[in-house]
């Protein structure tokens, strides 16, 4: 005994039995009202409508598509997509719209073969063999099973209906049943709608071009555009490439407007390269309506890639029509297509009328790219003012233009080149980071210095005129006329350079070049104005700089020489050794002789070279005196030459040497016999060659400078000793004078002592008004180890002391003090010490340097060491001793 059914069984079964019983009444009293719908369609959007809308009320699918037969070249075609259920948005479905297939394809095969309607599992097609590219596209949607309905008349087979859906079992026997009723009212329908395109085909033309227009209208860019012309413009006949290209463009890169070859980035170069000379459009000129050339009669002497390419097997054809906006032609459209006999009458009549409609479109485009690109300008230039306003040298002026040419695709590396203060060369000003690298990887570190004269048929040229110009650099170089400058920028792979005059008014300040194949010489003269400002300031603010700087030195020894206690009338004595000094000082003066002051310790040399200074044509330039023996060896260098920014550690900005300062006027070296081996030679090239360079720099400076150099040495023992060098001390002897030592003018002392007696009041306030004849005699007995500056500091001492008007008192050293005085006097330096210290224990011992009682035990030294600072100090052991 069966159990009985539960409450909620019994009610499904009935809500079943209902929706069945519904289903039946809807066949029947709806397949007679379809039939006749059918057999009313005269148009395919209609039938495309009444398919997708009125068939899903019997069965749940996903979308209709009809292909229709041409047995004439054995091919099937799309007839019409349900597109807003077919997935047309793919890319695919673009060339699925007009793709041609044979009819041995699968499915299509078996359609024509059967008689009735069959399902087809694309899964099982997919993994049994390969399928049709319409069948893949549709399988790549998501599309799993197709109803697929051979649409057969009397004649032959006319299409085949498909019904496609994502879920597998989705088709019924009742609904298959039904369609393959409805299949011959559906190939009627097809093959009215046919008939009537053909009788009346302006119907769906006019409506298809007034969508066309409308959406043109509506096209405000490059990319709305080429979406029209692919959605709407293959609605209306068949096409697989278009182009829309400049007919003379300015440049290259203006060539193509727009194209659907994108895929083809080597046949879009050639196009760019050749179309515009290759006459392709001499065969429109002659005519208002389109041209449609076929390949195989192609006149051309070389055919565009576009017609030999792989995809065409057959040959091709395409179709040419120039676009006028108003009286000129400036743009020409290309309609490719990869099979012959494609284009008809009807197909050129369509782009007859849709012609003027592309012009305005595309002028519309280019007005609004004009205008963005105004706006992208000022926006720039803007900017670019304002960082321009904040730039106060090289390095700042140069990131500004580094962030404004970052934002411009048409260049890529820039340099400017200023003109130098002899105003006929030119040398770098500055550069980008790009030719900064292109020149240490290429190893051209010679144009960072190098000096090119203006004169040179290019920089001149610029100069000369107000306008941006562009150079073919491999035609100048091949000209055998290019600058140097050429090369270098022909090693960077550089084909173009324009050059843009940098101005402020009638002053010239350089040329700012640029590497650019299609420049934009608007923006670039707008950049280059304010460039030239900026440019102008920063050559303002480095002289300034300069001048402060020399400013600043110059006050420096203009204050030394008014606290100095020295001055030309300063001078006394009548002796005789005096009066052959003043007479070879007077010989010397007027001359730019080299002069070399020698004489002890103290005996006036500075005060002989100010004298011959002053005596010069040059007294009206600074005299710079350098003291060699009070500079460290280190800081010699720089302090006679300068530095550059960043030559060495604590170097934050560039600073003159004394040679530069003392341009046009007189150094005075003084004790020039200190100066180190190293510094001796580069001296000695300043000398001879009268220029020199900066720590640090890379640019020779020339200078026209008087050498006065003073010693207390015997500079020609000291070439014999190693220490100075023969070639410098020959340079410098050109005009030698000997100062006499006190001593050696005696009768002068009083006048000195009286001197220095009326100085010494006044600077102290004292009242000594005379010297006695005691201290005189005093004063002339003595020896003077310290010439006429211990003289000096003597009477300072005893004015300082005196009680009474008249000096009755003097405070020479005694014996024992002059002696050590003296000794001292001889020993100048440290290895002088060390030798006589050396000396003296040696005597201390009898010569003995090692074992007890050695010199190099007292010494604490090894012997080894003792005798390596023996042989380099020149001390000889007596052989005797040991």
């Amino acid at each position: 005994m069966n159990p009985t059914p539960s409450g909620s069984i019994l009610q499904k079964n009935f809500i079943m039995k209902a929706f069945i019983d519904d289903k039946k009444e809807n066949y029947s009293n709806f397949v007679p009202e379809l039939r006749k719908r059918i057999a009313a369609v005269r148009e395919r959007n209609d039938l495309l409508n009444l398919l997708a809308t009125s068939m899903l009320r019997l069965n749940e699918f996903t979308s209709v598509s009809i292909h229709s037969v041409d047995h004439h070249t054995n091919t099937y075609f799309p007839f019409f997509f349900n597109q807003k259920t077919s997935g047309r948005n793919l890319s695919e479905f673009k060339a699925l719209s007009n793709a041609r297939a044979p009819l041995d394809d699968i499915i299509v095969r078996d359609a024509i073969l059967a008689d009735k309607s069959f399902v087809v599992s694309l899964n099982d097609i997919v993994k049994s063999e390969s399928i049709p590219f319409w069948l893949q596209v549709n399988y790549d949607y998501g599309l799993r099973e197709v109803l697929v309905t051979p649409l057969k008349i009397k004649n032959g087979m006319l299409g085949i209906c498909y019904f496609w859906s994502k879920k597998a079992g989705s088709f019924g026997e009742r609904f298959i049943h039904v369609i393959d009723h409805l299949s011959t009212e559906l190939a009627y329908a097809v093959s009215n709608t046919i008939i009537h395109e053909m009788l009346d085909p302006r119907g769906w033309i006019n409506e298809l071009l007034l969508t066309f227009s409308h959406d043109l209208s509506e096209v405000r860019t490059r990319e709305g555009l080429n979406s029209v012309i692919e959605r709407d413009l293959k609605n209306l006949f068949h096409f697989d490439e278009f182009l829309i290209t400049a007919i003379a463009p300015e440049n290259r890169n203006e060539c193509i407007f727009l194209t659907s070859l994108t895929s083809h980035p080597d046949l879009l170069d050639w196009i760019r390269a050749n179309l515009a000379s290759e006459g392709i459009w001499d065969q429109a000129a002659d005519t208002t309506i389109p041209v449609i050339i076929n390949v195989e009669n192609f006149e051309f002497d070389c055919a565009p890639p576009c017609l030999n390419s792989a995809d065409v097997e057959k040959g091709g054809e395409i179709m040419l029509k120039i676009l006028s906006e108003g009286n000129e032609p400036n743009f020409g459209l290309i309609l490719i297509s990869y099979r012959q006999n494609v284009f008809d009458p009807a197909d050129r009549q369509i782009i007859q009328c849709i012609s003027r409609h592309l012009s305005t479109a595309i002028s519309n485009i280019l007005v609004n790219e004009n205008l963005e690109r105004k706006e992208k300008q000022n926006a720039l230039l803007l900017s670019f003012s304002h960082d321009i306003a904040a730039v106060r040298n090289k390095d700042d002026l140069t990131m500004a233009i580094e962030k404004a040419v970052s934002q411009l695709s048409n260049i890529s590396r820039f340099v400017i080149r200023g003109i130098n203060e002899d105003e006929k060369t030119m040398s770098l000003f500055l550069f980008d980071h790009h030719v900064k690298r292109a020149i240490e990887e290429l190893g051209h570190h010679f144009v960072l210095d190098a000096v090119y004269p203006i004169a040179d048929g290019i920089s001149d040229a610029v100069l000369a005129g107000n306008e941006t110009i562009v150079y073919k650099l491999q035609d100048w170089i091949d000209s055998g006329k290019a600058p140097s400058y050429f090369h270098f920028w022909r090693s960077m792979d550089v084909e173009k350079c324009v050059a843009t005059p940098l101005k402020t008014g009638t002053r010239k300040l350089g040329i700012f070049w640029v590497d650019s194949d299609e420049p934009d010489v608007e923006m670039i003269d707008s950049m280059c104005a304010q460039i030239s400002i900026a440019m102008s300031n920063i050559i303002a603010n480095e002289q300034l700089i300069k001048y402060r700087q020399q400013l600043e030195v110059e006050n420096e020894h203009l204050q030394e020489q008014i606290r100095s206690i020295y001055n030309f009338s300063d001078i006394i004595g009548t002796s005789a050794p005096m009066q052959r000094v003043y007479q070879l000082m007077s010989l010397v003066a007027h001359s730019n002789a080299t002069v070399l002051i020698q004489g002890e310790t103290g005996t006036g040399k500075e005060l002989i070279a100010r004298g011959i200074h002053e005596s010069s044509p040059r007294k009206n330039k600074l005299m710079v005196k350098v003291n060699c023996a009070a500079l460290p060896v280190t800081l010699i260098e720089s302090e006679l030459f300068g530095y550059e920014r960043g030559a060495f550690t604590g170097a934050f900005e560039r600073r003159i040497g004394k040679f530069e300062l003392a341009h046009n006027g007189t150094l005075f070296l003084d004790e020039i016999g200190e100066l180190p081996l190293e510094v001796q030679v580069k001296l000695l090239r300043v000398i001879q060659e009268r220029e020199f360079e900066r720590l640090g720099g890379k640019v020779s400076i020339k200078v026209d400078v008087r050498i006065i150099a003073a010693t207390n040495r015997n500079l020609f023992a000291e070439v014999g000793a190693g220490r100075f060098r023969s070639d410098l001390y020959y340079r410098l002897n050109v005009f030698p004078i000997l100062i006499p030592p006190l001593r050696e003018r005696r009768e002068d002392i009083p006048f000195l002592a009286h001197f220095f007696l009326t100085r010494y009041n006044k600077n102290h306030f004292c009242k000594v008004t005379g010297i006695s004849g005691a201290v005189k005699n005093e004063l002339k007995a003595y020896n003077w180890p310290g010439n006429v500056r211990e003289l000096e500091h003597m009477i300072e001492r005893s004015v300082l002391l005196s009680n009474s008007k008249i000096l009755n008192e003097i405070y020479l050293p005694d014996v024992n003090e002059q002696h050590d005085i003296g000794q001292a006097q001889v020993i100048t330096n440290l290895a002088d010490v060390e030798k006589q210290h050396i000396n003296d224990v040696l005597r201390r011992c009898g010569g003995k340097i090692s074992g007890k009682g050695g010199a190099a035990a007292l010494l604490k030294l090894p012997a080894s060491t003792l005798n390596s600072k023996m042989r380099k100090l020149g001390i000889v052991k007596n052989p005797t001793i040991e």
